[in-house]
């Protein structure tokens, strides 16, 4: 519509000199002057009007670089706590991170030390926790960075830590000594300490044989909070052992079959 208009006021403009010509008027300068500005200023007030017609048309553009927004996915965290405070532990709490209820104690019945406990909490991938626990003469410490993750966590005594991390993300290691009396009523000749689930049960600290009423010290390096075997055999007699050996310094006595009557087949007893 707006171009036809153009052609409109173009054509009537032609028209009007041509008109003078034919009738043999000459046009006078000045008006022809007028003329022009005045076809002109309706020339440029139609561009306006286009321009602003087609800003009016055009659509926005969607803006197809937003970010979508994704939620943080269910995590569960996984931790392995051995205490190696040096004493009994009496408050053990996993708790987020702000939360003013601290929820379960898990030491409310006591852990000894160089025992362990597994936590579990259920969170999201960036949920942050506080670890908290105390044991007794000690006092409470806190670990409030703790994240939705497996692994083990090692307890320190305030001593041990010193002004740095209350914990360690490690399983602790150390030394068992037993001293190993021989109360079975026979010599025995097979003595092994070895990992629960080893093939290899390393060790016979009964080579040569350990005559009735004599001891035997093991010295053992390992992990705490791992379940050892102790197991011995005399030579007339199938092998016995026990089970959940841990590292620790104590006196051990290996009972006769009688003297177990099918209880344990040791004693912490020198």
């Amino acid at each position: 519509m707006k171009m036809i208009l153009v052609f409109f006021l173009s054509g009537f403009w032609i028209s009007n000199i041509d008109g003078c010509n034919k009738n043999g008027n000459n046009i006078d300068e000045n008006y022809q002057k007028k003329e022009e500005k005045l076809f002109a200023t309706l020339l440029a007030m139609l561009m306006v009007l286009s321009l602003a017609g087609c800003a009016k048309n055009e659509e926005p553009v969607a803006d197809n670089n937003t970010e979508e927004v994704t939620e943080p996915a269910d995590a569960t965290g996984v931790y392995t706590v051995y205490n190696m405070t040096g004493a009994k532990l009496t408050e053990l709490y996993l708790y987020e991170a702000g939360s003013a209820d601290k929820g379960t104690n898990y030491a409310a019945d006591g852990i000894k030390n160089g025992k362990k406990i597994e936590l579990t909490y259920d969170g999201k991938e960036d949920t942050v926790l506080v670890l908290e626990f105390n044991y007794d003469g000690g006092e409470t410490q806190t670990f409030e960075t703790l994240h939705i993750e497996e692994a083990p966590i090692t307890l320190k005594s305030v001593v041990a830590a010193a002004g740095a991390s209350v914990i360690a993300f490690e399983v602790p290691k150390g030394t068992g000594k037993y001293t190993v009396t021989n109360a079975t009523g026979a010599e025995v000749t097979e003595l092994y300490m070895y990992p629960t689930g080893a093939e290899d049960k390393g060790e016979n600290y009964a080579e040569g044989g350990l005559a009735d009423g004599a001891s035997a010290e093991i010295v053992y390096e390992g992990e705490y909070g791992v379940d050892y075997i102790l197991e011995f055999a005399n030579a007339d007699s199938e092998a016995r052992n026990y089970p959940t050996l841990h590292i620790e310094e104590a006196p051990i006595k290996l009972l006769s079959v009688d003297e177990a009557a099918g209880a344990s087949n040791i004693s912490f007893k020198g």
